[in-house]
C-alpha cells in the first residue's frame, strides 16, 4: 500500500478525499447570505488544515523519531504541501464568492492576515515546480520555504488564537493546540540538530519539496 501511494498518487488521494469532504458540506451552506456561507468556509479550511500541519511537521518526525514512516512522510511532503495548497483552494473560492456577492465581512486585521497567506501559499505552490523552482537558487529557494511555511503557520495561529481568546468551542482550542504542538516539534528537531548533533532529515529532492 506504502508503495502505492507515493508522490502524485498520493496527491491525488488527498484532493479526491478533500473534494468529497467539501462538496458533502455544500448542503450546509446558504449561498443567499454571508452568514450561510460560514459553514462551508470553515469546514473547507479544517478540511485542508492537517494537510499543513503533517507537511509542516514531516522533517522534524524524521529527525527526531527516524524510522520507515516518518521518512515515507519527508519523501512525500511536497505532495502532501501540494494537497493543502488545492484544499485552501476550495476554501479561498468560497471566500471569494461570499466577498464577490455580499462583500467583505472581515475587519482589516483579518483581511491582511488572509491575503498574506494566501500569498505565501500561492508563492510556495508555485515554485514547488520545476519551471519556476529553477530560477531561484537553492539557499533562496530553500529561504523562500522556510519563511513560506512559518508565515502560514504564524496566520492560522493568530486566527485561532483569537478564536479561543473570544470564547471558542473545544475544536478551536484543539487546532490551536495541534498549531501549537507543530511548532514544538519543529522546536525540538531543531535543538536536536543543534545541540546534540543530530542528523539533519534532508531528503534527496529537498529542492522540491513544499
Amino acid at each position: 500500500m506504502a508503495r502505492r501511494l507515493n508522490s502524485w498518487s498520493l496527491f491525488w488521494m488527498l484532493v479526491l478525499a478533500a473534494s468529497a469532504v467539501n462538496l458533502l458540506g455544500l448542503p450546509e451552506a446558504d449561498f443567499h447570505s454571508a452568514r450561510g456561507m460560514s459553514p462551508v468556509i470553515l469546514r473547507s479550511v479544517r478540511c485542508a488544515l492537517p494537510l499543513f500541519l503533517v507537511a509542516f511537521t514531516a522533517s522534524s518526525l524524521a529527525t527526531l523519531w527516524p524510522s520507515p514512516g516518518t521518512r515515507w512522510l519527508l519523501a512525500n511532503r511536497r505532495y502532501i504541501g501540494l494537497a493543502f495548497a488545492f484544499g485552501m483552494a476550495w476554501h479561498f473560492s468560497f471566500v471569494a464568492y461570499t466577498i464577490w456577492v455580499f462583500g467583505n465581512p472581515l475587519n482589516a486585521k483579518a483581511t491582511a492576515l488572509d491575503v498574506l497567506g494566501f500569498a505565501f501559499l500561492l508563492l510556495l505552490t508555485l515554485t514547488s515546480f520545476r519551471p519556476l523552482s529553477c530560477r531561484l537558487s537553492r539557499a533562496n529557494w530553500r529561504r523562500l520555504h522556510k519563511t513560506g511555511v512559518y508565515v502560514i503557520w504564524l496566520v492560522a495561529t493568530a486566527i485561532y488564537f483569537h478564536s479561543v481568546r473570544e470564547g471558542g468551542d473545544r475544536l478551536h482550542w484543539m487546532i490551536f493546540a495541534a498549531l501549537l504542538a507543530a511548532w514544538g516539534l519543529r522546536a525540538a528537531a531543531w535543538a536536536n540538530k543543534r545541540f546534540t548533533g543530530g542528523p539533519a532529515a534532508t531528503p534527496a529532492s529537498e529542492r522540491r519539496q513544499l
